[in-house]
């Protein structure tokens, strides 16, 4: 219980910090980093989705960090060996 609790807290706090800081740097970030294919047409779908994401990242970085970096790992050794396959696979194509 007190886990959930901590994770409420820090879901709201971070949530917030990124709705208030959307104008001056978060949203410039989200419009820089992420794909626009991950992104909504209009501007307030992305501020409302982008902020509840960093909030669920955060707070489950801040509550379970073990799972959470192990998850991280695993998802960058799966782009690194779908890179390699895509690499080979365009070496014998040309």
């Amino acid at each position: 219980m007190t886990i959930a609790v901590i994770w409420i807290v820090v879901f709201a706090i971070v949530a917030a910090l990124a709705w208030k800081s959307w104008e001056n740097g978060f949203g410039k970030m989200v419009k820089r980093w992420v794909p626009v294919i991950l992104r909504l047409d209009d501007d307030r779908g992305d501020r409302i989705t982008w902020c509840v994401v960093a909030g669920v990242l955060v707070a489950t970085l801040m509550t379970n960090p073990a799972s959470m970096l192990l998850t991280l790992l695993l998802i960058g050794l799966i782009v690194l060996i779908v890179l390699a396959v895509v690499r080979f696979v365009l070496s014998k194509v040309h």
